[in-house]
């Protein structure tokens, strides 16, 4: 009972977190089901439940339909399932497992709570204008970046496939940098992009064996409730400050992760 309890807080907990801030869904989930003393595989399995759940609630209440674009969702989702087939079969054959997908997993939240620093603290020292003229309302490809667009969705579908991490916030830091679309079409582009790789990932995962679903329906219920919450409170203050100490917590999770295995 106590530990029912423990996870449905942490659903509740890391719900309300993505429904505040939009990230630190998997960040979060994949490393505290560990720590909790989760296996590694059906930790990633299981947080893909969650994450493919709570990620298709947030992109309801948040509305950002209006903010798709589809030349960048074409560039992106057909390499990122390319790399989900192809972290499946790395997890089919035993190619990777255990502590290598551990340290794996740490050093890919490593990257994404720097990266989120990063972010951070450029946008403190100078804040983005969305209605500037160096930003388009619709995607165009200046041949070179497009290249690096189906590498970085390619990347990014591999490493949800291996850890559940990355769809969110490493996906998102990639567009921005190498595309001056919106930066809200990019957001809403690639909530719906994550939302589609995360859903392939969790059936790949489900066929592995790696979803514990009776531990997903202790985390789901919590974690709608959660993001609705954020997402309320997310209208009344600036999450900025929070965002910076989420990527604190997932920086130090990345580094107890690693440590534990040396």
């Amino acid at each position: 009972m106590l530990a029912d309890t423990m996870f449905e807080l942490l659903g509740l907990a890391v719900g309300f977190l993505v429904g505040l801030t939009g990230i630190g869904g998997g960040a979060l989930m994949t490393p505290s089901l560990i720590l909790l003393g989760v296996g590694v595989e059906r930790a990633v399995g299981t947080d893909l439940a969650y994450a493919f759940t709570i990620k298709s609630f947030s992109s309801v209440i948040h509305k950002r339909g209006q903010n798709f674009d589809s030349k960048l969702f074409l560039y992106t989702a057909p390499s990122g399932i390319a790399g989900i087939l192809s972290g499946y079969y790395l997890l089919r054959e035993r190619v990777v497992y255990g502590d290598t997908l551990t340290a794996i997993l740490g050093a890919v939240l490593f990257v994404v709570s720097v990266l989120m620093i990063y972010s951070g603290i450029k946008h403190r020292i100078k804040t983005e204008c969305f209605a500037c003229e160096k930003y388009c309302e619709t995607f165009e490809s200046n041949g070179g970046n497009a290249y690096w667009l189906i590498a970085v969705g390619f990347a990014v579908g591999l490493l949800v496939q291996l850890t559940s991490v990355g769809s969110g916030t490493l996906l998102t830091f990639a567009v921005l940098n190498l595309t001056n679309l919106k930066p809200n079409r990019v957001v809403g582009t690639d909530l719906v992009t994550s939302t589609l790789l995360s859903g392939f990932a969790l059936l790949s995962h489900g066929w592995l064996g790696n979803v514990d679903f009776d531990l997903a329906l202790k985390l789901i219920p919590a974690g709608i409730t959660g993001a609705f919450a954020g997402y309320l409170v997310s209208k009344r203050c600036s999450p900025s400050t929070l965002k910076m100490a989420i990527s604190g917590s997932i920086g130090l999770a990345s580094l107890t992760l690693i440590a534990g295995k040396f």
